[in-house]
């Protein structure tokens, strides 16, 4: 249990015994201790202090200010955290020169952050964007096959009524396959047919990651890592003429790294963060399954919304084949239910280092220390979600169109390290939606309550799941399109 002793400025301090910090501080109500003025106030743990920010104001103000405050520090821990050299994390960030070959880079940055850029060419509106959408299509148009899911998804039990799967399951495997095809091809899957599900086994024990577990106490999780990097080395030691299709990003990012001198081995490690999801600046696989996953839970939750979601995708298949486009363009409703989604399922944590001090809110924030941006205190903030924020309402979004651009709402962060994967996120998961109530009727199998979210692990976005997979029915609803 923790023990709580209040100090001048909000002072928090924390001896915790059996309590996760990470879960304090996401969860925790400074209006319970400090009052609603909504100042910064600061936690301590174990000598470590961490500002945090809950104000809209004040959040803005964070993301504005990039040189007091800096992510790369939180960038280049969490690459050694994953087995990143120093040697590769010093050629990561150190200055290249504005006419190097390659990318563009005329402001000489760092790779670590012309990075983003390169994320940005791909994952932005454009050409790149819209041949990564089409090859998610192609993954889940073969994945979404009624009689492939009975035969060759392990997780399917097939009785008289259809297909009965584990939800969070059947959406990990698709979306991951998915994402790894579309990102590097079928090469890499040939090289280990079992990857994506030693991904999964490392995603579910990443949390270790964030909480600097040793090895000794943490090998299943190393191990599954261990085998990612392995399989990535094979991959990135064949020439890209020989892996075959990939997107755009890949090749791009492993010649940039090349250039500056980092050998396979570090390539293949640093090239698995971003398979994993990297520090929410992209992510391949760990974020879009669960909001995949949260989407239909809530649609499953409410049967009407989830008929009038079907009959606003029709459009979509009025010439045969899925038109990608029209899910962007045509789907108010289901633009609905993704915001309150993410409201809702967003878990994660913005973090800076402080490198000179600075004023906040009107207080001083010392340099050496972290600040933090806790996004489900910001996504239940009632002055701006309403008193009712802690309900899922489909409407929220709809009749407020200025709750996306408030300094509040953060799904995907903010500032410069705002993630661009959001696009893709979206246009992924209302793919996989639209084919699956095109194809089965789908429904929650009787005796389950509604999943609750997993509070006591972190995420680098999106909220997983607390006990048991909810199980759900799935009946063929016409031949596929």
């Amino acid at each position: 249990m923790g023990c709580i002793k209040l100090g001048i400025f909000g002072n928090l301090y924390l001896k915790l015994a059996q309590c996760s910090y990470y879960e304090i501080l996401i969860d925790l109500n400074p209006r319970q201790y400090f009052g609603n003025d909504g100042a910064p106030f600061t936690i301590t743990v174990a000598g470590h202090t961490i500002y945090v920010l809950t104000q809209a104001k004040d959040v803005s103000d964070a993301y504005r200010n990039t040189t007091q405050l800096s992510f790369d520090e939180m960038v280049q821990i969490m690459m050694g955290r994953l087995g990143s050299s120093p040697q590769s994390i010093k050629a990561m960030f150190t200055p290249l020169s504005p006419d190097k070959a390659g990318f563009p880079n005329p402001k000489g940055r760092p790779l670590g952050r012309l990075a983003r850029d390169l994320h940005m060419n791909q994952l932005y509106p454009g050409e790149n964007l819209t041949i990564l959408g089409q090859r998610f299509k192609e993954s889940f148009e073969d994945q979404l096959d009624y009689e492939k899911i009975a035969s060759k998804a392990p997780y399917c039990k097939v009785d008289e009524k259809g297909l009965v799967v584990p939800l969070m399951t059947w959406t990990s495997d698709i979306f991951t396959r998915g994402g790894q095809v579309s990102y590097f091809g079928e090469k890499l899957g040939e090289i280990d047919p079992n990857l994506t599900w030693t991904f999964l086994e490392f995603d579910e024990l990443s949390w270790q990651v964030l909480y600097q577990y040793p090895r000794i106490i943490s090998r299943r999780m190393h191990a599954a890592r261990d085998k990612m990097i392995e399989a990535l080395e094979k991959y990135f030691s064949i020439s890209p003429a020989e892996r075959g299709q990939e997107a755009w990003f890949t090749p791009a990012m492993e010649q940039e790294m090349r250039q500056v001198g980092i050998n396979t081995h570090d390539i293949a490690t640093m090239m698995n963060t971003i398979y994993w999801g990297q520090l929410t600046i992209d992510s391949i696989n760990t974020n879009t399954r669960k909001a995949c996953f949260w989407t239909l839970a809530y649609l499953l939750k409410q049967p009407d919304l989830l008929e009038n979601v079907r009959r606003e995708f029709e459009g979509a298949f009025a010439e045969g084949s899925l038109k990608v486009e029209y899910l962007s363009e045509h789907c108010p409703l289901f633009d609905g239910v993704w915001n309150e989604t993410l409201r809702h399922s967003a878990y994660s944590a913005s973090v800076r280092a402080i490198t000179e001090d600075l004023i906040i809110g009107g207080k001083t924030l010392r340099k050496g220390n972290r600040l933090m941006v806790p996004y489900r205190q910001l996504h239940f903030n009632e002055s701006s979600f309403g008193p009712d924020a802690r309900e899922f309402s489909v409407r929220r979004f709809m009749d407020n169109s200025k709750l996306q651009s408030s300094a509040l709402w953060r799904p995907f962060g903010g500032g410069q390290t705002m993630c661009p994967g959001r696009y893709i996120a979206k246009r992924s998961v209302a793919i996989f939606v639209a084919l699956t109530l095109k194809r089965f009727d789908i429904d929650i199998v009787e005796g389950q309550s509604f999943p609750l979210g997993e509070e006591g692990k972190p995420v680098l976005g999106i909220m997983t799941m607390k006990g048991d997979d909810m199980r759900v029915r799935l009946r063929r609803r016409e031949l596929p399109v």
